[in-house]
């Protein structure tokens, strides 16, 4: 893998990759060789979890994807459309009212 290429983590697969770490008997850089991860990632993470929990890691999955990342893109625009909808639902019934 490039440098350039990153892999995404769900909040729960990150929150299992933490919980692994926490077995008796397991160290971290096992862990973090084992999901072929960077050390100083795991750590923020761990920091990030104990800050705010998975609702703080599933913010943090959430940062800009890659420009050419078909499924990012995806989920970006169905995001747009859902606040579209919304918006237009939201001046629907506004107009109802003045009816």
């Amino acid at each position: 893998m490039s440098k350039r290429e990153h892999r995404r983590f769900t909040a729960e697969q990150k929150l299992e990759i933490l919980r692994e770490a926490d077995q008796p008997g397991v160290t971290v850089s096992e862990v973090c060789r084992r999901h072929a991860l960077a050390v100083s990632v795991f750590y923020r993470w761990r920091a990030v979890a104990l800050g705010g929990s998975a609702v703080a890691l599933k913010r943090d999955a959430q940062r800009t994807p890659r420009k050419d990342d078909p499924e990012a893109r995806h989920k970006a625009e169905m995001e747009r459309m859902r606040a579209v909808i919304a918006e237009i639902t939201a001046e629907n019934l506004e107009l109802k009212k003045k009816i």
